[in-house]
């Protein structure tokens, strides 16, 4: 099994921290998760994941409390992890800045 970590960066002290598990050229597990680095380290903000069998996405508040969205259907753990990359780096600017909204109130 093929186990890998990386970073991607994007602008304003932000990043996509990205982990899989692969076998045989085959997603197994993956973590998709945004953070942004807040008050002297980095903060998760949003994560995909397909961890209990199933891909979802947890919006994290605060307060430490997490948002989880339903499973989603994906054809393919392949399929899933392209999304979650896709969804983060285009929308990295509305998870951000909703997480600085929760934390101003």
């Amino acid at each position: 099994m093929e186990q890998r970590e990386f970073f991607i960066p994007l602008p304003d002290d932000i990043l996509l921290r990205v982990r899989y598990v692969k076998s045989r050229g085959r997603i197994l597990r993956f973590v998709v998760q945004l953070e942004t680095f807040e008050d002297g380290s980095w903060t998760p903000i949003t994560r995909y994941d397909n961890a209990h069998q199933f891909v979802h996405r947890d919006d994290l508040r605060p307060d430490g409390s997490q948002i989880k969205s339903p499973p989603m259907a994906f054809a393919t753990n392949e399929d899933a992890f392209t999304f979650a990359l896709r969804d983060l780096r285009v929308n990295h600017n509305f998870y951000v800045e909703r997480y600085r909204q929760w934390k101003r109130k």
